[in-house]
């Protein structure tokens, strides 16, 4: 969803009056090129940061959506399915 239209809000702040970066994401709303988008996503688990993994060899991506093709994914996708039996749970 492109940032112009989210609706989001954190307390009762929209979201867009609130982030760290807010006014930037406002500067470039209306620009297909350079705005920001956001992704709905439902979380079915969470652990501590100090629980988090962290092993040698997993795919890691700076954005939040990508398509991974590197041979790394498939095995950070069943180390991952390790550490969290919930994730068929939707």
């Amino acid at each position: 969803m492109p940032v112009k239209h989210a609706i989001w809000r954190v307390g009762d702040e929209p979201c867009l009056e609130i982030l760290k970066h807010a006014a930037h994401y406002r500067q470039f709303a209306d620009d297909p090129d350079k705005a920001e988008y956001f992704v709905r996503i439902q979380w079915l688990d969470a652990v501590p940061e100090a629980k988090a993994v962290n092993e040698v060899g997993l795919f890691g991506n700076q954005n939040s959506v990508c398509q991974p093709t590197t041979p790394k994914w498939r095995h950070t996708v069943e180390r991952l399915k390790a550490y969290f039996p919930k994730w068929d749970q939707s």
